[in-house]
């Protein structure tokens, strides 16, 4: 995601706190669960699947005393993990012969006893086999709040700080699942055979929570966007008109607004600096062969932003975590296609191992990376296949074309030259001997981290009609962003200015695009 020049001054100016810290202490915990439960993550999880081992965390005070069994025919503890937070227990569970059903796991801690029950679903026949996008597919993403608001009764939700309010667009705006829900047909109208939307997962933050990219709850939609089986209707609908669903994925970080910010479950959960330190975001660093380790460490342990927690992926409990976080959803919302979010600023080999370890439960799942770098040679680098000289591969199916969307906001703007103008095309595309398939790029004229392409052609319907025949004639496959149909306007250099509401998608709209 692209960094303004604001948003870095903002992040050096930006007072610390006490969890970027080496020294960091956890706090006293000032989370609860409801009725003073435990708090178990995954909430439930499946029979059948590849991997037969299952990390459960169990979250409440000094539960990491407790001795723990279990009395359950397929189900056994292959290990106990525990983190310097007394207050954090990690159960691995083989559950390879376990059989749908729920089982109880015991707690006892001196004369106290708990009883947890969980619960193993039984998988979706042939879940594993699923079709994913392919260069078949005409892919359209959605920001769910700019979108369409079918449901005015979850704009303000309480304990949320932030509602639905129009009266600007750093504000939420209100859009939401059962609105996306309802304009299927329309997008089948369009040719859309395949829909990401951006993250849908809770993000309690006081600020822009509307984009969702920074996470408070792995096991929860966000409930100003609709519901856990929302999410799932929404999957059930689309497939029913040809449409397919492309999760996005965001291994980097989650959101300071998560409840682990109030006990961290272990000291290092999170990649650490004396003080704030935020990414240098210099993705280069990855095949630039003098490179020096310093911009290596600061690109993949610099946090995104102040407020975007940097995960240690190299912890294996935090690892573990977040695949099965995502493993879930798949699952659970019968996704077909994943979309990974800010892929280079992980250590790409652990990120690799992340993504095959959930392409290891759906093996026919493509999986396209943001790798947001400037030549094709760096993009090439990313997909998987690549015969790259230090052995690398992504486990990247599918990389994004940021070169050739570059090309698209300058060649109809500039005097035909030998090497301006259309040539920039036939420059580009001769490139394409670098890519082991360039069937799978996808190739787009903007989205939501970038200017919206009405003002790259400065509003020239000729331009942008010409810019829009490249995309969609292109080898590989194109990804529209919402109201790119209708040649939406924006404002260059400005994340909001990106964002506009679909017109039509809320009752008081003077202009229904739609109709």
């Amino acid at each position: 995601m692209k960094k303004t020049v604001f948003f870095l001054i903002a992040l050096i100016i930006t007072s610390t706190f006490n969890f970027y810290g080496q020294k960091t202490l956890h706090k006293k915990s000032k989370f609860r669960t409801q009725n003073s439960e435990l708090k178990i993550e995954p909430t439930y999880w499946w029979t059948g699947m590849n991997n037969p081992t299952l990390q459960v965390m169990i979250y409440g005070k000094d539960v990491a005393n407790s001795e723990v069994s279990i009395n359950n025919p397929g189900v056994s503890i292959a290990e106990k993990k525990l983190t310097d937070n007394p207050n954090y227990l990690f159960l691995y569970l083989n559950i390879e012969d376990a059989k749908a059903g729920t089982f109880k796991i015991e707690l006892k801690n001196g004369r106290k006893k708990k009883i947890v029950k969980y619960e193993l679903k039984e998988r979706i026949p042939n879940s594993a086999n699923r079709e994913s996008f392919s260069e078949k597919d005409n892919v359209y993403l959605i920001m769910p709040d700019r979108f369409v608001n079918g449901n005015p009764l979850n704009d303000n939700v309480k304990g949320y700080v932030q509602g639905a309010d129009r009266s600007s667009l750093d504000f939420r705006q209100g859009g939401d699942i059962e609105g996306m829900i309802q304009k299927i047909p329309y997008l089948a109208d369009l040719g859309i055979t395949a829909l990401w939307t951006t993250p849908l997962l809770e993000n309690k933050a006081d600020a822009y929570s509307y984009h969702h990219y920074s996470c408070s709850d792995y096991y929860k939609i966000d409930p100003r966007l609709g519901t856990n089986d929302d999410y799932l209707r929404l999957s059930k609908i689309a497939r029913q008109y040809g449409i397919k669903l492309i999760i996005d994925i965001v291994p980097n970080h989650c959101g300071s607004g998560h409840w682990w910010m109030q006990d961290i479950p272990a000291k290092d959960w999170f990649n650490t600096w004396n003080s704030f330190t935020p990414s240098n975001y210099r993705m280069t660093a990855w095949t630039d062969p003098h490179r020096s380790e310093a911009d290596l460490k600061r690109l993949t342990k610099g946090w995104f932003s102040n407020t975007q927690p940097d995960f240690n992926l190299s912890n294996k409990l935090v690892f573990d975590y977040l695949t099965q976080a995502y493993i879930f959803w798949i699952e659970r919302a019968e996704i077909a296609g994943i979309r990974v979010d800010t892929y280079p600023y992980n250590d790409i080999q652990v990120a690799s191992n992340f993504v095959q370890t959930i392409r290891n439960e759906y093996p026919k799942m493509n999986v396209v990376g943001e790798c947001w770098v400037k030549t094709p040679a760096e993009i090439a680098y990313y997909q998987s296949g690549n015969n790259n000289k230090d052995g690398f591969d992504s486990r990247l199916q599918s990389v994004m074309d940021f070169v050739l969307k570059d090309k698209l906001s300058e060649v109809f703007n500039e005097k035909e030259g030998w090497e301006t103008g259309t040539a920039k095309f036939y420059n580009h595309f001769a490139q394409d001997f670098v890519y082991p398939n360039t069937d799978l790029i996808m190739n787009f004229v903007d989205n939501h981290d970038i200017d919206r392409y009405s003002t790259s052609v400065k509003g020239d319907v000729k331009k942008y009609k010409m810019g829009l025949a490249i995309l969609v004639a292109s080898r590989g496959y194109p990804q529209i962003y919402y109201g790119t149909e209708i040649m939406l306007d924006g404002i260059p250099g400005d994340y909001q200015g990106h964002r506009f509401t679909f017109p039509g998608g809320w009752k008081d709209d003077k202009r229904d695009a739609f109709t």
